[in-house]
């Protein structure tokens, strides 16, 4: 198999990461039930970061991504060589079916993120700010919820509403950093994938029965669709700024994760969008934003729609968004909705 460009990397990938894997020692997949190890030898993730930092031209988007995952085994005070093995067998393979000037620039990648493992991976010691009004009940949410007590974490969201916290402060000041620390706690090591899932489900479950109350007939904003590319499962955030823009008068649909492009095209064109927001947590979807994107422009229905990106793939490189060819990126709610108003003035 020959792989000219990073783009056929992308598609070519689980053929890739298969012959990369032989390469490497059959033990390094032995994980024994430690999902972290499992991560850290994803060669088929691996490579689809790869490719789509060369693609954005973005080498803080390999390094940084690399760092994260090295943090996985130093949390489990493991060595750096899985990593490390990973790093090699990818180098090796791509030297044998790589060909085209986008090699020497995987090599120069590769290499940054070797010398980059030894820095200390920047993350806050809490998420939980004492600026933050309501810093005590999102710690008390993330603690029940981390509990398994989800009829108590959702009687206390719904205290606080009736007793006068807006919604919208329930999203920014509450659920929003315990996402965070949440996220926090599983990359050190201090909760398993199950609890993180489980906390996960119970704020969107939170969010589901808050809806009626932001809800209004008039709609007078304009109209907006959002969603996650395919291949994208992280959808709390699409859906939370989506509902932001409810709450501000907008007319919105969320579509949710892993939406095929042909669905969202006659989703845009079926509720007469403005505004197409597209969510990435992973940098890996970043091609597939891009390629949503060419769909968007090159559909002649869709030639007044206005293309908003954002999440966590964007937030590490500001050009990105340039990049895949977007009108506009909002690091958050806030300047999401002022970025869609200044696009209606």
């Amino acid at each position: 198999m020959v792989i000219d460009s990073e783009t056929a990397l992308i598609r070519n990938r689980r053929e890739v990461a298969a012959s990369a894997k032989c390469r490497m020692e059959p033990a390094l997949f032995e994980f024994g039930g430690n999902e972290r190890l499992k991560m850290v030898v994803d060669l088929e993730m691996h490579l689809a970061f790869l490719a789509s930092a060369i693609r954005c031209d973005s080498i803080d988007l390999f390094t940084e991504y690399a760092l994260w995952t090295h943090q996985l085994l130093v949390s489990t005070g493991r060595s750096s060589g899985p990593f490390l093995a990973c790093l090699a067998a990818i180098e090796a393979e791509l030297d044998a079916c790589g060909r085209g000037d986008w090699v020497q620039r995987a090599r120069e990648y590769l290499a940054a993120a070797r010398r980059e493992l030894d820095a200390v991976l920047e993350m806050p010691a809490s998420y939980f700010d004492d600026s933050n009004p309501h810093r005590e009940l999102a710690e008390r949410f993330l603690h029940a919820c981390l509990a398994l007590q989800r009829p108590q974490a959702l009687a206390m969201i719904h205290a606080a509403v009736q007793a006068g916290v807006p919604v919208r402060e329930v999203y920014l000041d509450v659920l929003t950093p315990a996402l965070h620390e949440l996220g926090r706690l599983w990359h050190s090591n201090r909760i398993t994938v199950a609890q993180e899932h489980y906390c996960t489900a119970i704020s969107q479950m939170v969010m589901a029965q808050l809806f009626p109350a932001i809800f209004e007939d008039d709609r007078k904003c304009g109209r907006l669709v959002s969603t996650c590319v395919a291949g994208e499962l992280h959808e709390i955030g699409a859906r939370m700024v989506t509902d932001l823009f409810e709450m501000n008068g907008w007319d919105t649909v969320f579509l949710g994760a892993d939406v095929p492009k042909e669905s969202i095209i006659d989703t845009l064109i079926r509720h007469q969008a403005s505004i197409l927001a597209i969510s990435a947590t992973l940098g890996s979807n970043l091609g597939d934003v891009e390629e949503l994107i060419q769909v968007v422009r090159a559909s002649p229905k869709c030639s007044d729609i206005r293309i908003l990106v954002g999440g966590a793939a964007f937030n590490k490189d500001s050009a990105i968004w340039q990049k895949v060819g977007a009108d506009g990126w909002a690091s958050d709610p806030d300047q999401a909705l002022a970025l869609a108003a200044s696009w209606r003035a």
